[in-house]
């Protein structure tokens, strides 16, 4: 039991760093989506970042 407790411990914590680590990404891309807007299309942000295409106009519009 002792060893199921700890790899259960140990996933949930990489996923806490990783949920964090994923939150800090999408505040370096909301900061800079106007900047990447003015450059590129929609298309090539959605090709270089996986987001979808609403998700781009939301993170732009703001």
């Amino acid at each position: 039991m002792d060893d199921v407790t700890a790899q259960v411990r140990a996933v949930g914590a990489r996923r806490k760093r990783l949920r964090e680590e994923l939150a800090s990404a999408d505040a370096e891309l909301r900061a800079l989506m106007p900047s990447a807007k003015a450059v590129l299309t929609q298309e090539e942000i959605r090709a270089h970042t996986g987001l979808s295409i609403p998700t781009i106009r939301t993170y732009t519009a703001r």
